[in-house]
C-alpha cells in the first residue's frame, strides 16, 4: 500500500476521490530523477482542444501535446537549481484506464525537490500524491505547500495539518456540522424557546461528541483495514445523511433521537475520512500518523463550531425562537438539503450536476 504526500481535496465533492488526486512516482538514481504521473483522460482536455467537460478515451489522450502539458506541471530541482528535462511520453496504463506521462530529469547533483506551482496554477483544489523510490517514502503536495522534498519524512504536524485541510475542503462534512448546529439552541416547552448559553453549549457538546466519537472509531477501523465498504456507497450515504438532517431540522428540529442518529451518521462520515487517509498512510508505522490526522480533523471541526455556533445563536436570540424557527433556520436548512440532494444524485448515478 502506497502512502502519499499531497491531497487536493474537494473542489467538487462528488469527484474529490477521483480525478482531483494525481499520482506521481519518482525514482531517484544519483543525479537522475525518473518522473511518472498518472492522470485521467478527462483531466487533459485543454491540450486536446476539447471542452472542459469532455470525456476523451485513454488512447485519444496519449498525445505529445498531453505529455508536454502534464510534464509542465512539475519542476525538478537540485538544491535550488533547475534540472534539465527530457522529452515526456504519454501512454495508457496497464489497465487502459489512465494516461501515464513519464519523463527523465538530469540534475547538476542529486534531485532534492519537486515544485508543483505550475500544477496548482491549473487548479488549486487538486492534490498530488508522491511516491519516491528507492527510499519508499511518500509525500503530500497541495496548493498551500506546493514544494515536495524528496528526502526526509512528513512531520507529525504535517499529518495534523492534513486532517485539518480535509475538513476545511470537505464541503459535505462542513454542511453536516452546520446542519447539526442550526437547531441546538432551540427547545420546545411547550412553545419554542432559545436555550440559555450554557444549555446551548451542553446540547452542542452532546451532538458533536456523538459525531466525533463515531467518525473517530470508523476512521481508525477503516484505516487499519478492519472495515471496508465501497467508496461510492460511502460517499452516497454521506450525502444522504446531509439531506436527511436538513429535512429533519425543518420538520421536527427537537427530535429526541438526534444523538443516536448523529452517532450513526458519524460512522459513515468516518469511512469517508478513511477513504482519503488510506492513500496517505505509510505501509508501516501507521498508528501515530493516523492519530495525528484524526486530531487534525477534530481541530478543524472544532474551529467550524467556534465560528458558526455564535452566529446562529445570536441570530436566534435577535429574532426570537418562533421567528428563527420559521425563517432563518429552515432557509439555511433548505440550502443544505439542496446540496445534499445534488451530491447524492451525483454520487449514486456518477453524473455532474453542478461544478462544486
Amino acid at each position: 500500500m502506497r502512502s502519499l504526500l499531497v491531497l487536493s481535496l474537494l473542489a467538487r465533492v462528488a469527484a474529490a476521490h477521483q480525478t482531483s488526486v494525481k499520482y506521481v512516482d519518482v525514482r531517484l538514481d544519483e543525479a537522475t530523477a525518473q518522473i511518472s504521473v498518472k492522470v485521467a483522460p478527462g483531466d487533459v482536455t485543454e491540450p486536446l482542444g476539447l471542452p472542459a467537460d469532455a470525456k476523451p478515451s485513454v488512447e485519444a489522450a496519449t498525445t505529445p501535446a498531453v505529455a508536454a502539458y502534464v510534464a509542465h506541471w512539475i519542476a525538478v530541482q537540485s538544491y535550488g537549481q533547475a534540472c534539465a528535462v527530457g522529452a515526456p511520453l504519454a501512454k495508457p496504463d496497464e489497465e487502459g484506464k489512465w494516461v501515464v506521462v513519464a519523463w527523465t530529469a538530469q540534475c547538476p547533483r542529486v534531485a532534492t525537490d519537486l515544485d508543483f506551482r505550475a500544477f496548482f496554477a491549473v487548479d488549486q483544489r487538486h492534490v498530488a500524491i508522491v511516491h519516491v523510490e528507492p527510499s519508499g517514502r511518500d509525500a503530500i503536495a497541495r496548493a498551500d505547500s506546493p514544494s515536495v522534498s524528496l528526502h526526509g519524512a512528513p512531520s507529525l504536524l504535517a499529518w495534523v495539518r492534513e486532517g485539518m485541510n480535509h475538513i476545511y475542503t470537505g464541503r459535505d462534512h462542513i454542511s453536516f456540522v452546520l446542519a447539526l448546529l442550526l437547531v441546538v439552541m432551540l427547545v420546545r416547552k411547550p412553545d419554542w424557546q432559545i436555550r440559555p448559553p450554557l444549555a446551548t453549549l451542553r446540547a452542542t457538546a452532546t451532538v458533536i461528541t456523538a459525531f466525533t466519537i463515531a467518525h473517530s472509531v470508523s476512521l481508525i477501523a477503516a484505516s487499519l483495514g478492519w472495515v471496508h465498504l465501497p467508496s461510492r456507497f460511502v460517499e452516497s450515504a454521506i450525502a444522504a445523511s446531509i439531506a436527511y438532517t436538513a429535512v429533519e431540522n425543518i420538520v421536527k428540529p427537537d427530535v429526541p433521537w438526534r444523538f443516536y442518529l448523529t452517532f450513526a451518521f458519524g460512522l459513515v462520515h468516518g469511512l469517508g475520512f478513511a477513504s482519503t487517509l488510506a492513500v496517505l498512510l505509510p505501509p508501516s508505522g501507521v498508528i501515530v500518523p493516523l492519530l495525528c490526522f484524526n486530531l487534525g480533523v477534530e481541530i478543524g471541526q472544532l474551529t467550524i463550531v467556534v465560528v458558526a455556533l455564535p452566529v446562529f445563536y445570536v441570530a436566534a436570540r435577535a429574532l426570537g425562537a418562533p421567528a428563527y424557527r420559521r425563517t432563518v433556520m429552515p432557509a439555511i436548512s433548505v440550502g443544505i438539503f439542496v446540496l445534499g440532494a445534488v451530491w447524492l444524485i451525483e454520487r449514486v448515478f456518477q453524473v455532474t450536476i453542478i461544478g462544486m
